[in-house]
């Protein structure tokens, strides 16, 4: 599934575009695999204290906390699978705008960098994207709208998140999608779980099986007590 010709655009490259941070400091950086291919591969990160293997990719869960310094030299992905010119792993630049929490790291195929990959950096501290939440990150190159309950949100093709907060309790909820220019024929309509302890990523990208309709959904979800019981026992999730 190629889901990169939607966000090749000019206009839409904007949004793969951060400011360096500047003071030395120590982030809390997870990381997402965007396909199995991605997933499978040999990558690190490189900050000034050396290089860090990046273990247990997975297309639909963060990885492990991964603490990196910050600031004295580029942050960066390093393709251990891929040699440049003087024979060492070539390398993409990480870079986290100012303020991030807890950047997360979301690592797409790139043919044409020297790496194979292309990065892009959300900010994933609870206080910004908390439990209970939805996030959409619509890739799917039209404009589209969230329909559940009493709320009706659009969602532009951006890779600026647009967050949904249901509240109150854990409940079904019914929710559909509908293009903008269309609001009687919702192309997308499902039950789906609310709950106050969990919070779920959602990346609308074009469908490539005509069948289940004309954008589909990378869901990624995240269960609070998995998350405090992987920090008490200190192996982080």
């Amino acid at each position: 599934m190629n889901f990169f010709r939607t966000y090749s655009r000019p206009s839409v490259a904007l949004f793969l575009v951060w400011f360096s941070c500047c003071p030395l400091h120590a982030l809390p950086v997870r990381v997402l695999a965007w396909d199995d291919e991605i997933a499978s591969r040999k990558l690190a990160i490189g900050d000034s204290t050396g290089t860090k293997p990046i273990e247990a990719m997975h297309p639909s869960k963060r990885t492990k906390v991964y603490q990196v310094l910050a600031g004295e030299k580029p942050l960066v992905i390093e393709a251990l699978d891929r040699k440049g010119p003087d024979g060492k792993p070539s390398t993409s630049e990480i870079k986290i705008a100012e303020g991030f929490k807890q950047p997360l790291l979301v690592i797409l195929p790139d043919t044409k960098a020297a790496t194979g990959v292309r990065l892009f950096i959300l900010e994933d501290d609870t206080s910004d994207f908390g439990w209970g939440s939805f996030r959409f990150i619509n890739a799917a190159g039209k404009q589209l709208v969230y329909v559940s309950e009493k709320k009706i949100i659009p969602i532009p093709p951006s890779w600026n998140p647009v967050q949904v907060e249901p509240g109150g309790d854990a409940r079904n909820m019914e929710v559909k999608f509908y293009f903008r220019e269309d609001s009687s024929h919702p192309i997308s309509s499902s039950i789906w779980e609310h709950s106050p302890d969990e919070r779920m990523l959602v990346f609308l990208v074009p469908g490539d099986d005509p069948r289940l309709g004309p954008v589909a959904m990378k869901m990624i979800p995240e269960n609070r007590a998995v998350v405090e019981q992987a920090a008490t026992a200190g192996t982080q999730p």
